[in-house]
């Protein structure tokens, strides 16, 4: 889940339909999360059935002093994952998909490296972050400038030995993620990004959410601006190559559309009861201290007052997102624009937010 202006920090509830005015814990643990973190801004989006509740922190540009429009953009980075992993479910569902069937099927000599045997990782071992694939990008992976596929990504990830044998540990790697795109690309003959969106995005309406076209760095107005600090000042890294997150990451949209798909999800209006129950079979994260888990694409949090979230984060720099539902309760989705100081998913300020909405609320 990783990766200010204080004494004129504003804490708003965004005018919207309807409206609720009230102070409430979501909006004081977002501006607590803000305020304590020196944060540029953060905003949330609660949704439970008809009721529809904005609020935010800080300021969307903090050179403007400008707050935060209803229906804002961001970069949901990972996120992604949710929506292309509920993507391949769908042709699971439709039988042109194997769960437990190997890559190598569909993606004949393809994924060849040092360690790494496709015939040896199934399609749900992809999803679900057992395949020892390594990562195309980390910490020290320069950040292409221009342009790139997922085939470029993966090329760049099978320049790297395998991390483990499939199946025998967990570890999130983006590469799957590449991947389950590539993948999605060959079975139906389009472009992922083309596949996603006629599958999920339109039919749920999401139309405030879009792959971003090849060499497009902006985003579509409004939007947030996202902030880092570099060598110790606040700068704008709102401009983004959006083609070198992909499939793992590339994906835009704004928090009232994301609360909107992990509803419709949660709802089994996505995919089949069956499948959404296989996404919901999960294994521990190594970094997730008890709190998180990873099923297929979608994550489980365990709260500290005992309830249980469905969700996922995404990180990108200058967006620190968070979705998560209960079951029957409500969705929220959540950014800040600025990485927050946390050493671990318990220490997380998103985590807080959780905390105030599905225990506190």
């Amino acid at each position: 889940m990783r990766f200010a202006i204080i004494a004129a920090l504003t804490l708003s509830v965004l005018t919207a339909a309807p409206v609720h005015a009230q102070p409430s814990a979501v909006d004081t643990a977002l501006a607590q999360a803000v305020a304590d973190d020196d944060l540029a801004g953060g905003v949330a989006v609660v949704r439970h059935g008809p009721d529809l509740r904005r609020y935010a922190a800080g300021f969307s540009d903090v050179d403007t002093g400008t707050g935060f429009a209803p229906d804002t953009h961001v970069r949901v980075a990972s996120i992604t994952k949710t929506f292309v992993a509920a993507t391949v479910l769908q042709l699971v569902g439709e039988g042109s998909v194997d769960l437990d069937a190997p890559i190598e099927r569909y993606l004949p000599g393809r994924i060849r490296g040092d360690g790494i045997d496709a015939s040896a990782i199934t399609v749900r071992q992809l999803l679900r972050h057992q395949s020892g694939l390594p990562e195309y990008f980390d910490e020290v992976t320069e950040v292409p400038t221009e342009p790139v596929t997922g085939e470029r990504l993966l090329d760049m990830a099978l320049t790297r030995p395998a991390q483990f044998a499939p199946g025998t540990e967990m570890k999130y790697t983006n590469t799957n993620y590449i991947i389950a795109g590539l993948l999605v690309e060959k079975v139906t003959g389009v472009p992922a990004a083309v596949a996603v969106t006629a599958r999920i995005i339109v039919p749920l309406g999401l139309f405030d959410t879009y792959f971003p076209a090849p060499g497009d760095r902006r985003l579509r107005t409004p939007f947030a601006h996202g902030y880092e600090l570099v060598d110790g000042v606040r700068t704008d890294v709102t401009e983004f190559n959006a083609t070198a997150a992909g499939t793992a990451g590339g994906l835009v949209s704004t928090n009232e559309d994301v609360t909107t798909f992990l509803t419709a999800l949660l709802d089994g209006r996505v995919v089949p009861a069956g499948l959404l129950e296989q996404m919901q079979q999960t294994v521990p994260m190594p970094d997730g201290d008890g709190v998180l888990d990873y099923g297929l694409g979608l994550g489980r949090v365990s709260l500290p007052c005992g309830v249980t979230a469905w969700g996922h984060g995404g990180d990108l720099p200058g967006y620190h997102s968070f979705m998560a539902k209960t079951v029957d309760g409500p969705a929220i989705s959540m950014t800040l624009t600025q990485e927050p100081h946390a050493s671990s998913p318990i220490e997380d300020p998103r985590g807080a937010v959780l905390d105030a909405l599905f225990c506190r609320a």
